[in-house]
């Protein structure tokens, strides 16, 4: 296993990307603030896994942490008992998510869901989605295509975080202000999740897995911009990292 500075113990996370054809050529591809937030805040080393991996199963325990991060695509309303929808679609990044999440959680493998990932975590544990692309309560939720890249992911709202809770324990704080994009979000609670976050309009910001025997949050919003300096983001990705860590000297 390799090591960090001093000798410790260097955490190995599993990082979900996708499959894109860019000029015709199929690329396994994942956005570099993922990657670069987990390396530079987390302290984490990184390995890329496409769905639907039926081999991960076999080598899970090789892991010391697990992200699913945003992604363009929504989960396929199918998978939660709703009817075939229109929309952009990843059925393998749905099947490697599905598959993996209870039993890497089961294994106590330090889990963080962001975006996407916290509407896969809420499916894969009986929870369903609702679309808010269209309703009046997206607005907050949607980035400001007149700005570049980087101004959209800068926070835009505010959340109340439950207190007492993991997420309030990490933060600090009572209400954050966060850079959630997104057209899915939790409608149904998925059973054995926690809600650690709200917007004033209702939507689900942040969930834990109640019974998880180590890290298992995930959050609506994107703490990958900015994770170094972020006074929201920095702390979550540290916590995941300091967990990852435990995680890698744990199994030696």
């Amino acid at each position: 296993m390799p090591s960090g500075d001093g000798g410790a113990v260097l955490p190995l996370v599993a990082l979900a990307c996708v499959r894109e054809d860019l000029d015709g050529v199929a690329h396994a591809a994942v956005r570099q603030v993922y990657v670069s937030a987990l390396e530079e805040v987390a302290g984490c080393a990184v390995a890329l896994v496409q769905g639907p991996a039926a081999w991960l199963p076999a080598v899970l325990d090789r892991f010391d942490g697990v992200v699913l991060g945003g992604h363009e695509s929504n989960v396929a309303p199918e998978r939660y008992g709703a009817p075939p929808a229109p929309g952009p679609r990843a059925p393998e990044r749905d099947a490697l998510a599905l598959n993996l999440l209870p039993s890497a959680i089961t294994a106590g493998i330090p889990f963080l869901g962001i975006c996407r990932g916290l509407q896969e975590l809420n499916v894969a544990y009986g929870g369903t989605l609702r679309d808010i692309g269209g309703l009046p309560i997206g607005a907050a939720h949607r980035e400001d295509l007149s700005l570049p890249r980087d101004g959209q992911y800068l926070p835009a709202h505010d959340v109340a975080v439950t207190p007492g809770g993991p997420l309030h324990e990490i933060v600090g704080q009572d209400t954050v202000r966060v850079n959630s994009l997104h057209g899915q979000a939790v409608d149904r609670l998925g059973s054995g999740l926690v809600l650690e976050a709200a917007s004033a309009d209702g939507v689900v910001e942040a969930v834990s897995v109640a019974d998880a025997s180590a890290f298992a949050l995930a959050v609506q919003w994107h703490p990958e911009w900015y994770a170094a300096s972020d006074p929201v983001s920095k702390p979550l990705f540290n916590a995941f990292g300091a967990a990852a860590a435990a995680h890698a000297r744990r199994r030696g």
